[in-house]
């Protein structure tokens, strides 16, 4: 028996966690019998993923997303419900494993509220984890960069592994999909140099002017920029880029009611010239529209990962850009 939880916003090393754990408790041969996946279910169901009985040909595993049950007050349960929920942990299977998953937006400097009661059931019976985003200027970021270039076949110095992160920013997710299409492309070489990066990887920068388009409403240039993004990139990975942005002009916007620009730099780590360029940028853009913007995104980006690769242009086009 084994039961987790992992919060966190960096999904791309959680999901990796997870197809680990799916190798190492389940059978190959019985993984569509033997592993379920739930978002938010209600207590009914989570009680019966808990007491589940054991199954002939092995080990289990339920992947239960429970954010809206772990952050804020969006949903919970009562007094009853928690003292079930721990007297079936209690009493599981060994057989029977479970991940529970609180997905936490880029970004967003939050976690799980350790004052619920669920909270406290939880971490008392499983192992808990906390996924935190790495931001570009940590010291133990590059060496991450470097192992999954190494996973890949490639090495990659670590002057080169700043000059990607200049590029493409710290999201994980990103940066594997480009080293996976670098690998394609440089081979049979498989030594990353800045010129690979420069000729096969899509600039930062690309997205960023197409998120200076959605803030002006241009909507003839809004499908010109994502149509030629889009040659290059799924549009999760730009939605990636796009969540960053975002939230990093609603932080700059946010703070520009109390601070000076100094000062905004400052806290934010960033160069105060960049945050005066910004702020000249977002004079005529209020918050409620920046929170609108970044609440359409997140919804298209779930609606997304459930949508047909035929459905997926006229998704994001109609959820957020043309918003």
């Amino acid at each position: 028996m084994a039961v987790f939880l992992f919060y966190g916003q960096e999904d791309f090393l959680m999901d990796k966690e997870i197809k680990k754990l799916k190798g190492e408790l389940l059978d190959s041969s019985f993984i569509s019998m033997a592993y379920k996946m739930y978002d938010n279910p209600p207590f009914q169901t989570l009680l019966e993923c808990v007491q589940s009985a054991p199954l002939m040909f092995g080990n289990t595993l339920t992947l239960i997303y429970y954010d809206k049950y772990l952050m804020g007050n969006k949903a919970s349960l009562d007094d009853k419900q928690i003292e079930a929920l721990d007297y079936a942990f209690t009493n599981m299977s060994p057989s029977v494993n479970i991940i529970f998953v609180c997905r936490i937006s880029r970004d967003e400097y939050k976690k799980p509220d350790s004052r619920k009661k669920l909270y406290k059931v939880l971490s008392k019976h499983s192992q808990v984890r906390e996924f935190a985003q790495y931001k570009g200027y940590d010291k133990t970021f590059p060496p991450v960069i470097v192992n999954l270039a190494k996973e890949k076949g490639l090495t990659i110095s670590s002057k080169t592994v700043e000059f990607l992160i200049a590029q493409l920013g710290s999201n994980l997710t990103l940066i594997d999909s480009e080293l996976e299409k670098l690998k394609t492309a440089i081979h049979p070489k498989t030594t990353i140099d800045e010129a690979s990066i420069e000729k096969y990887c899509t600039s930062t920068d690309d997205i960023f002017a197409l998120a200076d388009c959605i803030l002006k409403q241009d909507k003839n240039e809004i499908i010109r920029q994502y149509k030629l993004l889009t040659e290059k990139k799924h549009p999760l990975q730009i939605f990636a880029i796009l969540q960053t942005n975002i939230r990093e002009l609603f932080s700059i916007k946010l703070y520009s009611e109390q601070m000076g620009t100094s000062a905004i730099a400052s806290k934010l780590k960033m160069n105060e010239f960049r945050v005066g360029i910004i702020l000249k940028k977002l004079s005529n853009v209020s918050l409620q529209r920046l929170i609108e913007i970044k609440e359409r995104l997140t919804e298209a980006e779930f609606k997304v990962k459930s949508s047909s690769q035929s459905e997926i242009s006229e998704t994001v086009l109609e959820m957020v850009l043309l918003s």
